[in-house]
């Protein structure tokens, strides 16, 4: 009956989709793997000490006997929650005190379809197999104990480690071979995962190479090793001679052990948010910012004390930092709230379109203007005009946003009267304004005007300690993009994350994020499409987009401020030079 069984499983595994079987250590996981689908759920002591805790390597220590705990696992947590899916169980061939036989019969009267020697011998090297080899212990019982199952109508699956133990389980006749590629471990860095699973596939062939030798032709399943996604396992089908795949610890240990620790954290954080909203302190961030490095907790003070003001801000941090949300945060806090918040991308403003957009324009102003069309500054009458990438305004245009400022007035291009405006102005800049003024890029007097007060934002690698919560934050908004739960990030993953070097700062780290739960199926993001840059690499690149910013700016001013005549002599669009300006390098 188990050998039909198999053929029946190997008939589906080929016609079908790959095998996958599930070493279960508690009714829990028996349960969810069969409303998962697996193929087949294997019974044996190493899910024991995987559920109260330990790794498999336990099974192998003298902390109990193996087949009373296999029992007790079968019987009372695997068995009753496995209808109509095969169950495999270990048994351990050496044990001198049970009745093999007895235990055969036991197993196929409660519905067991087939056993494996668990543990199995080859597991075992050094001066413990010397020692047992000095009783009389050797792979004989093993063999010995496939030969039993099929007297008892069960199937045999050889449990293997090498080519040789491959080969004579073949040849005794075994129905199904598990190939053991080691044991279950994450990788941090993607390369060396990689290079590990590369290993594996080449011990993986050279054991299907010994099967092969040996004339049989038995279902194999490969076991665990660096398998710990869909996708290494993938790998495997590609370059692997196999019909599936079994594990215990990727299925089990691993993501529980994310999802506890993620989930934890995401409890501890709540904690922390709510003492600190109850008592006065410090609450992690300021309303959509977030942080509780010192850095942040600064830059939170500062922007609480200018806000209620009326002065004029200028807001300076590299690109990618969050400028905008502190200038939203100096808004909402001020006594402007109720009144507009807008926005200009100076780094973005042709010179022919700067005093339309900020001052606006009358119908027939000039061709094409065929309905009157309010300015930035109109528009913000009583709130506040966030300049972004302040320092990337023509000359021109600094005059004009300079007389504006003076004068608490504007004309609509067209028009023939003057309207007062009260509007606060908070400019942004990813390079130093007071830099740009010493190198003439920047009028003096429009820089007293604008900057009464600088806030400086932290790039994210003066403040890693407020990763996690970041992409803690990030999650929610990721779950509803991507349509499926995202409940945390791997401990690995955070580890990475505070290696990088972060050149993009908060939008890099979203960019990253992103990626890595697009190309996972998880519930929590293990990251390994994620490989953390250096510091010095980073540098190396900043200093080259520096370069780039250098090349663009000696252009311009070479070219009187005309971008398209700067953009032609430097042999690229003028979109090109914008990215230049702002620092992103390349070409488009």
């Amino acid at each position: 009956m188990g050998t039909q069984w198999v053929g029946e499983l190997r008939r589906r595994g080929s016609l079908q989709a790959p095998l996958v079987a599930v070493v279960a250590g508690s009714g829990q996981i028996a349960r969810l793997a069969v409303e998962a689908r697996a193929d087949l759920i294997f019974a044996l002591s190493a899910g024991t000490y995987r559920h109260l805790g330990s790794g498999s390597l336990a099974s192998f220590m003298p902390y109990g006997n193996a087949n009373h705990q296999t029992r007790e696992l079968l019987i009372h947590a695997i068995l009753p929650r496995t209808t109509g899916v095969p169950v495999v169980a270990g048994i351990c061939a050496h044990d001198p005190t049970i009745d093999r036989a007895a235990l055969l019969a036991e197993y196929r009267a409660l519905g067991v379809l087939g056993v494996t020697n668990w543990p199995a011998l080859g597991f075992i090297d050094g001066a413990f197999r010397a020692a047992l080899a000095g009783e009389g212990v050797d792979e004989g019982s093993e063999l010995a104990l496939m030969e039993q199952a099929h007297e008892h109508g069960l199937a045999a699956f050889g449990f293997v480690l090498d080519r040789a133990s491959a080969r004579r389980f073949a040849a005794a006749g075994c129905d199904a071979l598990v190939l053991d590629l080691g044991l279950t471990r994450q990788w941090a860095d993607v390369h060396e995962h990689r290079d590990q699973l590369r290993q594996s596939i080449a011990q993986l062939n050279g054991m299907a190479e010994a099967v092969r030798e040996s004339g049989r032709d038995p279902l194999c399943l490969a076991f665990g090793g660096p398998v710990v996604n869909a996708d290494d396992f993938a790998e495997v089908l590609r370059y692997g001679f196999v019909h599936g795949f079994a594990g215990g610890s990727v299925f089990e240990r691993l993501p529980v052990q994310d999802v506890v620790s993620s989930t934890i954290a995401r409890f501890k954080g709540v904690a922390v948010d709510h003492a600190g909203q109850d008592d006065g302190s410090d609450h992690g961030g300021l309303l959509e910012m977030i942080g509780r490095a010192p850095a942040m907790k600064r830059m939170f003070a500062l922007i609480e004390r200018v806000a209620p003001t009326d002065v004029n801000v200028c807001i300076e941090g590299e690109s990618g930092t969050g400028k905008e949300l502190v200038a939203t945060a100096i808004h909402r806090l001020s006594h402007r709230a109720n009144q507009p918040f807008v926005t200009l991308n100076c780094g973005a403003l042709p010179d022919s379109l700067v005093e339309s957009e900020l001052f606006g324009h009358e119908r027939g102003a000039f061709t094409g203007a065929e309905r009157r069309r309010l300015g930035k500054f109109e528009l913000a009458h009583g709130g506040t005009l966030f300049l972004d990438e302040v320092a990337d305004l023509t000359p021109h245009a600094q005059v004009a946003l300079l007389r504006a400022i003076q004068a608490r007035e504007i004309t609509r291009l067209g028009g023939e009267r003057s309207l007062p405006v009260d509007v606060r102005v908070v400019v942004a800049s990813h390079q130093p304004l007071a830099q740009a003024v010493e190198e003439r890029r920047f009028r003096a007097d429009l820089y007293y005007r604008l900057n009464h007060l600088t806030v400086q934002v932290p790039a994210l690698r003066e403040r890693r300690e407020d990763i996690p919560l970041l992409v803690t934050r990030m999650l929610p908004k990721l779950s509803a993009q991507l349509g499926r739960k995202l409940t945390g990030a791997a401990p690995g993953f955070l580890q990475s994350l505070a290696r990088h070097a972060w050149p993009g700062n908060v939008r890099e780290l979203q960019h990253a994020v992103m990626r890595c739960a697009l190309l996972e199926d998880g519930a929590v993001i293990a990251g390994h499409a994620f490989s953390p840059v250096s510091a010095p690499a980073a540098v190396h690149a900043r200093r080259d987009q520096s370069r780039l910013r250098h090349l663009a700016e000696t252009a311009i001013a070479d070219a009187d401020g005309n971008k398209s005549r700067a953009a032609d002599r430097l042999g690229i669009t003028r979109r090109t030079l914008y990215a230049w300006l702002r620092g992103a390098g390349g070409q488009e």
